[in-house]
């Protein structure tokens, strides 16, 4: 399910450390920096979050024109403000506007969705019966309180690279990207196509071969990544791109993370790396900074990590419980960084 949306919150105002006429703003554990006696403690406000695109006349009454990121100045980025991360903006409630209002559509604000690189396309088909898009893994600030102090987890690495979706309905081999296949459309076979050379580089369709028994449905989760996928390469060669599993279904049915490891393990499916296993807490939530481990040599930045119950549950809220913890080093990054799916 997709969790997109501008939510009305109450919020927390603290002050800056490094500014006098600014303070920070606490929505959920999201921080933003805002301007000093703007907001105050306990005020409702619109968290408009990152990759938003904002309407024009709304960046106007909010003094934003010409100052967001984007080729148009209108997405939501985090920034660093006087060495204060702040990740989304603040809008004030409007009269009729509750705690928990969904008030995307009335402000006008969509998500900004990545463009799909010419060497990512491909010629399209409807997806075949049993297919079914990804999870849209929510970021952790957000929801706070889904995952419970001392609940059994395990965190991956959280890898840049291309989510690949890769199936076998009933015997039809599938492939398509995280943007394509939650819209029920697979890619067509094509040698020069990177989903396609992953899925046959690592034979992932002869060691899906009878997970779902006969007849079913067996879809494998994962990134493709390496130099000239996003601009997090891993110290790769051009054209020489990689792939780790992350999540298994089975007949439309996530399997528990150990019941994935193991098919992974013995099937000799490369998977993510995990960081951490044990209670959930700090400690668990410490790893989403740091070095990439994916290199061996810690190229560079770590982007986060992927936080997941050993055992799979779902809350009204979110529905599937995974989500992520975001490195902001990795947020904040220049250059030609590059977002797509």
């Amino acid at each position: 399910m997709s969790t997109f949306a501008v939510l009305v919150r109450h919020i927390e105002i603290f002050p800056h450390p490094n500014a006098d006429l600014l303070e920070l703003a606490k929505v959920d554990d999201y921080r933003c920096v805002v301007k000093k006696g703007e907001f105050k403690t306990g005020d409702l406000v619109a968290y408009i979050p990152e990759a938003s695109l904002v309407p024009a006349p709304l960046l106007a009454e909010m003094g934003l024109t010409g100052r967001l990121a984007g080729s148009e100045k209108n997405r939501v980025k985090a920034v660093k403000l006087r060495g204060e991360v702040s990740q989304g903006l603040v809008y004030p409630a409007r009269p009729h506007w509750k705690e928990g209002d969904d008030v995307t559509a009335e402000l006008g604000i969509v998500k900004w969705i990545p463009p799909i690189p010419v060497h990512l396309a491909g010629e399209l088909a409807p997806a075949p019966e049993g297919w079914h898009g990804y999870t849209d893994i929510e970021n952790i600030k957000r929801y706070p309180n889904v995952l419970q102090p001392g609940e059994e987890v395990v965190a991956t690495e959280k890898v840049h690279g291309t989510c690949t979706l890769v199936g076998l309905m009933n015997g039809v081999a599938a492939v398509s990207s995280k943007g394509y296949g939650a819209g029920g459309k697979v890619i067509k076979e094509d040698e020069k196509n990177l989903y396609w050379r992953m899925a046959r580089k690592y034979n992932l369709f002869e060691k899906m071969e009878g997970l779902s028994g006969a007849k079913g449905a067996i879809m494998l989760f994962g990134e493709t990544f390496g130099t000239g996928v996003q601009d997090l390469g891993y110290g790769m060669q051009k054209g020489e791109p990689n792939y780790f599993a992350f999540d298994m279904s089975v007949n439309g049915r996530y399997l528990d993370y150990d019941d994935f490891v193991k098919i992974c393990t013995e099937r000799g499916i490369p998977m993510a790396h995990v960081l951490y296993r044990g209670p959930f807490g700090p400690e668990c939530l410490a790893h989403a900074k740091g070095r990439e481990t994916i290199s061996g040599k810690e190229v560079h930045m770590r982007e986060g990590i992927v936080i997941r119950p050993i055992k799979e549950r779902y809350e009204h809220d979110i529905g599937r419980v995974i989500l992520k913890s975001v490195n902001e080093e990795y947020l904040l990054r220049g250059g030609e960084a590059t977002e797509f799916e």
